[in-house]
């Protein structure tokens, strides 16, 4: 997969719960007796990582059931379709089915090709592959299904922010706790391909999946969250991406309130956005302004 913090999303859907990635790309059907195991990723006759293959074994046989997940379409796909789908047949010698997972629609031709070919001299190598627009399946239907490894993927489905909500309700029947946040992280994550970012987490706040706090101190995917799509210079970047995030949550603790001019003038940016993490704690907006104009004072 080509963007690493979404491959971990891919990685966790992947590996909690094969059935539900199987279902949805149609490479079992609802109620058919399957045995599916999870294959080793590397291929040993070549170095080379597809992001998961399976066996499948049912009432139609033996197959290998080839998934690769990309955040956007590119043009070398069909070219590592046709390689791995070969490489897959070389090593298990049964057919194999072979699926794309695309997050978004970002660069997909009106046309995408469905086949990678390659070949030299007498040696001709094809591959025909699915291609599942992840934004045509519907949020609703995954929903239904109550196969919480779906989870997040539902910001990026065919719905609206009604089943945004619902998803990040459904996270909370999630009964293992670190398995509950490490599916909310990668809801925010994979959601904000589709969605404000800020909006996310606060949503995710709110239902104190993950607080806040505790997603600055234990999540590796707190910055990429909080400067995502910043193409300014990285000081700059984050400055302006903590300024949004502390009006954000300033307007939902004390609506009805600017808070802007008065943040733009603040220095520290790591006070800012722990001002930020602690605005639960906070009991009015007169005790929040102190504290913002106290942020540049030294410390004792």
């Amino acid at each position: 997969m080509n963007s690493k913090p979404y491959d971990q999303a891919f990685k966790f859907l992947a590996e909690q719960d094969p059935e539900s990635l199987l279902l949805m790309l149609g490479a079992i059907e609802p109620g058919e007796d399957a045995t599916i195991e999870l294959l080793p990723r590397e291929i040993s006759v070549a170095a080379v990582l597809p992001d998961q293959p399976y066996r499948i074994i049912s009432a139609r046989g033996e197959r290998i059931a080839h998934v690769e997940a990309q955040t956007i379409w590119e043009d070398p796909i069909p070219i590592r379709m046709a390689e791995y789908g070969g490489l897959h047949f070389y090593k298990y010698r049964v057919p194999i089915d072979s699926y794309v997972i695309l997050l978004t629609n970002k660069n997909l031709p009106r046309r995408p090709p469905r086949q990678g070919t390659i070949g030299g001299g007498g040696t001709r190598i094809e591959t025909r592959f699915h291609i599942i627009r992840l934004w045509q399946l519907s949020a609703r239907e995954a929903l239904a299904t109550e196969r919480l490894a779906l989870l997040p993927f539902v910001p990026l489905m065919a719905g609206g922010w009604k089943e945004v909500e619902n998803g990040a309700a459904a996270l909370q029947t999630i009964p293992n706790e670190s398995t509950r946040r490490e599916a909310a992280l990668h809801f925010v994550m994979l959601g904000t391909l589709r969605y404000n970012r800020l909006d996310l987490l606060e949503l995710i706040g709110r239902r104190g999946m993950i607080p806040l706090e505790q997603l600055r101190k234990h999540s590796s995917f707190y910055q990429f969250i909080l400067e995502e799509g910043r193409e300014e210079g990285r000081e700059e970047g984050r400055r302006e991406a903590i300024i949004e995030f502390f009006c954000r949550l300033a307007a939902r603790r004390f609506p009805n309130v600017q808070w802007k001019k008065e943040v733009e003038t603040v220095t520290n940016l790591d006070r800012l956005e722990q001002l930020a993490l602690d605005l639960q704690e906070i009991p009015n907006a007169k005790t929040l302004r102190r504290k913002l104009n106290e942020l540049d004072a030294p410390v004792n």
